[in-house]
C-alpha cells in the first residue's frame, strides 16, 4: 500500500495559533446568536485529519485566519455542540455569524447529572483496581487490571450498575493476558508494514477478542513518535517520523471504534501518552523532554490532532516532563492545547498513579505484586485535576483519592464545576461507546469465545509479520528453498515468548511459551516441512534467531556508557543486564567456517548498534516482536510472500550517533524507509 507523503510543512501551521493576515473571518455563535468563545476554527483538506491551519475565537466569538484555498473546508468545533463544516467559498473573506448547535447528546448527560450526587460524580473520576467497583459512597467510574492480571468475571458485577464500570486493559498489541488470544506485532514492527488499511483491521480484531474476553476500554493506542534507541519504550511507537504515528495511529483508532464511533463492535481507546514521552532527554523513561514550542506541535501534537479527529475517547496522560512540567499537571498542554484548541471533548486519564508520580518527576515507581502506596497526596489532585484531568488511574490509593476529592472541592481549591466538567467529559465517552444505551455490550461480540485466538485473526497477525520484516542484508541466502537443509537455531527460535516481547502474560512479558502461539522454528515445519534438520552438521544453511528478551517501561532503557553490540538479557523482571553480541559472532564464524550460510533473524524492540553482528552475516532480518503467529517469518524467508518491509527507524552505524533520526544530518548504517526485496 502506498504510504502518503506527508512532509514537515504539512505540520508548519500547528506551530501556532494566530489571528494576523485576516484572509477569512467571520463569528461564531450560539443559537441564540450569542458569542461562543475559543471555539476551534480550522482550515481543512478534507478527508486528510490535519489542519491546514487553525485559530480560536476570541470573546466575541470572532476569528480570523489566513486565505483558504478551493476544495477547503472550514470545520468549527467546540465541547458541547455539533461540528459545522463549510465549504471554502473562492473570493469569500467574510462568513458572518456561522451557528453552532448544542449537540442533542448534552441532553442526555444533564438528564445523568440531575440525578447525581457530588459523590456520584467524584466515583465516576476515579479508576480503581479491579474487581472492586465501589469508590467511596457510589459506584466508580472505572476499574483496570495491570500487565498479567485478568479478571474474567468482573463484567458481571461492572456491567449492571446504573452507569456500567468500564474495564480497561493494555491491549497494545493484542488481549495478550487472555489465554489463546492473538498476539499481533507490536507497533515498532506495523509501522514498518506502512500500511494503515492492515493496522485498522488489527484494530477491529483487538476490539473483537476485547468483547470476547469481556473488556471495553483500551489503554491503546500509543502514538509517541521515538527519538532515542536508549528509551525501553521505543517498540510501543510506530516510528521515528510523525507521519507514521498520525497514519497508523488514526487507522488503529478507526478500527478499534469505526468512523466516529459508528461500529457495532466499538470500544473506548486511549491515545497515550500526552505528550513527548518519545522525546525525553538521553532517552530515560519518565524523564524531562526538552524542546521548543514549535518542535512540539510540529512532531508529538499532529498524531493527537489526527487521533481526536478520528474520534478517539480518551487521551492518558504522560510520566514526562516537557521543558521540566510533568505532563499529569501540565494545564497548558492538557486544557489549553487538547480540550481547546485541538477541541478534544472525551476524557483525560491519569496513567498508573501518575497523579502521585508527579510530586517526584522522572522517578520509576516499584510495581512490584502487592505493593500499595495507598496514598494520592491532595496537592498532587488539586494540579491534576485543575490541569485539566479527568479520570485517575489509582489502582493503589482510589479511597485517598476519594476522601481528599471531597475535602478539595468543599474548600475550594477544586470547584465544583470542574468535577462536573469532568463527569460529564465521562460520561460523554460512555455514551457514544454505547455503555449507557447497551450495558451488556454488543450481543454479536461479547463472550464470542470463538473469536479469541480465530483463525481469521491469525492469518491478519501472519499477514502483518510478513509485510513487518525487514531485510538489511542478503549476501545470495535468501529466499531459502524448501528442498535445502536448513538448521533453525538460537534462543528464540522455539520460544513463543521471547518473540512476543512485554505486554503479553504480564507487564513485562514471559520467558516461556505462550498460549496457542507458533514459534518461528515451528513456522518453518509449516511452511517447508522437512527443510529443518537437526543439526548444523547436516545444513546448508543456518537460520539463527537471536535478540532481546522481553522488557516494558525503564527496564528496558539503556544508561551505560557503551551501548554498541550488545543485546538486552535477563535473569528476573527487575535484574536486567545488556549483554555483548561477541559470542554470537564467534558462533556465526565457527559455522561459515565450516561451509555454512548463515541468516540471522533478530528479535528486537528498537534498532540496535550491532554493526559487527550485521556485518558477520551473510544475511540479517530484522522481525522485531511478532507476536503469536511466527509462521509469518518463514512464509518471507522461503519466498512465499514477497519482503516489503521498510524500516520505521533509522538504523544506528555506532551508538556515539543515538539519537539518530531522520533529517538530522547523521548517516547511519541504515536510512529510515530501507528495505531489501527479492
Amino acid at each position: 500500500m502506498a504510504f502518503p507523503k506527508i512532509g514537515i510543512l504539512a505540520f508548519a501551521t500547528l506551530t501556532a495559533i494566530t489571528t494576523t493576515q485576516a484572509g477569512i473571518s467571520g463569528s461564531i455563535v450560539d443559537e441564540s446568536s450569542a458569542p461562543i468563545h475559543n471555539a476551534a476554527v480550522t482550515v481543512r483538506t478534507l478527508p486528510k485529519l490535519i489542519a491546514n491551519a487553525r485559530t480560536l475565537s476570541n470573546d466575541k466569538g470572532a476569528f480570523s485566519l489566513g486565505n483558504a484555498k478551493k476544495g477547503q473546508s472550514i470545520v468549527v468545533r467546540k465541547t458541547g455542540f455539533l461540528p459545522e463544516t463549510l465549504s471554502v467559498v473562492p473570493g469569500k473573506k467574510n462568513y458572518g455569524n456561522i451557528t453552532l448547535k448544542r449537540d442533542p447528546i448534552e441532553n442526555r448527560i444533564d438528564s445523568i447529572m440531575a440525578k447525581m450526587t457530588l459523590d456520584d460524580m467524584i466515583a465516576q473520576m476515579t479508576q480503581a483496581k479491579a474487581p472492586a467497583v465501589k469508590c467511596g459512597n457510589s459506584i466508580c467510574g472505572s476499574a483496570l487490571e495491570g500487565g498479567g492480571a485478568y479478571t474474567a468475571d468482573f463484567y458481571a458485577n461492572a456491567w449492571k450498575q446504573k452507569i456500567p464500570v468500564i474495564y480497561g486493559k493494555d491491549n497494545v498489541h493484542g488481549v495478550a493476558d487472555v489465554n489463546n488470544a492473538t498476539i499481533f506485532p507490536h507497533n515498532i514492527g506495523l509501522g514498518a508494514t506502512r500500511d494503515s488499511a492492515l493496522v485498522r483491521k488489527i484494530g477491529r480484531a483487538v476490539a473483537e477478542e476485547m468483547w470476547a474476553a469481556h473488556i471495553d476500554l483500551n489503554f491503546a493506542p500509543a502514538i509517541t513518535v521515538p527519538q532515542d534507541e536508549r528509551w525501553g519504550r521505543v517498540y510501543e511507537g510506530f516510528g521515528e517520523t510523525t507521519e507514521l504515528a498520525v497514519d497508523l495511529g488514526a487507522a488503529f483508532v478507526r478500527g478499534q471504534q469505526g468512523n466516529n464511533n459508528d461500529a457495532e463492535w466499538r470500544v473506548i481507546t486511549t491515545l497515550k501518552h500526552f505528550i513527548g514521552d518519545g522525546a525525553t532527554d538521553n532517552g530515560f523513561d519518565r524523564g524531562n523532554a526538552t524542546m521548543t514550542d514549535k518542535v512540539l506541535r510540529q512532531k508529538y501534537l499532529p498524531p493527537y490532532e489526527a487521533g481526536v479527529e478520528q474520534g478517539a475517547l480518551s487521551v492518558m496522560a504522560s510520566f514526562n516532563q516537557v521543558n521540566g512540567i510533568h505532563q499529569h499537571v501540565d494545564s497548558a498542554k492538557i486544557t489549553g492545547i487538547l480540550k481547546t484548541e485541538l477541541a478534544f471533548d472525551g476524557y483525560v486519564i491519569a496513567d498508573w498513579e501518575g497523579i502521585e508520580s508527579s510530586t517526584t518527576p522522572g522517578a520509576a515507581g516499584d510495581y512490584s505484586p502487592g505493593l500499595v502506596t495507598g496514598i494520592s497526596s491532595k496537592d498532587a489532585i488539586k494540579n491534576a485535576i485543575n490541569a485539566g484531568l479527568d479520570m485517575a488511574m489509582v489502582p493503589q490509593s482510589a479511597e485517598s483519592f476519594v476522601k481528599s476529592m471531597k475535602e478539595l472541592v468543599a474548600s475550594g481549591a477544586i470547584s465544583e464545576e470542574r468535577v462536573k466538567d469532568a463527569c460529564r467529559r465521562i460520561l460523554r465517552a460512555k455514551i457514544r461507546a454505547g455503555r449507557i444505551d447497551n450495558p451488556s455490550g454488543p450481543a454479536a461480540y461479547v463472550g464470542v469465545t470463538k473469536n479469541i485466538g480465530s483463525a481469521e485473526h491469525r492469518q491478519l497477525a501472519r499477514e502483518a509479520v510478513q509485510k513487518s520484516l525487514v531485510i538489511l542484508k542478503n549476501k545470495k541466502v535468501l529466499p531459502l528453498k524448501t528442498t535445502d537443509k536448513i538448521f533453525v537455531t538460537g534462543t528464540h527460535a522455539n520460544n513463543t515468548g521471547l518473540q512476543c516481547g512485554a505486554w503479553t502474560q504480564g507487564w513485562q512479558g514471559t520467558m516461556e511459551n505462550v498460549p496457542s502461539a507458533t514459534s518461528i522454528q515451528a513456522g518453518f515445519d509449516e511452511v517447508a516441512n522437512g527443510a529443518r534438520v537437526a543439526t548444523a552438521e547436516e545444513a546448508k544453511t543456518i537460520v539463527y534467531v537471536i535478540g532481546e528478551v522481553p522488557y516494558a517501561e525503564w527496564f528496558g532503557d539503556y544508561r551505560g556508557d557503551d551501548f554498541n553490540n550488545k543485546i538486552i538479557t535477563k535473569k528476573a523482571r527487575t535484574d536486567m543486564s545488556f549483554n555483548s553480541t561477541d559470542s554470537d559472532i564467534a558462533q556465526i564464524k565457527e559455522w561459515q567456517k565450516a561451509g555454512h550460510k548463515v541468516a540471522v533473524v533478530l528479535i528486537t524492540g528498537r534498532p540496535l548498534p550491532v554493526t559487527s553482528l550485521i556485518n558477520a552475516a551473510d544475511a540479517f532480518v530484522v522481525a522485531w516482536l511478532p507476536g503469536s503467529e511466527g509462521a509469518g517469518v518463514a512464509d518471507v524467508l522461503f519466498g512465499k510472500v514477497k519482503p516489503t518491509g521498510k524500516l520505521p527507524h533509522t538504523w544506528p552505524k555506532d551508538a556515539k550517533q543515538i539519537p539518530i533520526n531522520v533529517g538530522d544530518g547523521k548517516k547511519g548504517l541504515y536510512p529510515y524507509g530501507f528495505g531489501l526485496t527479492y
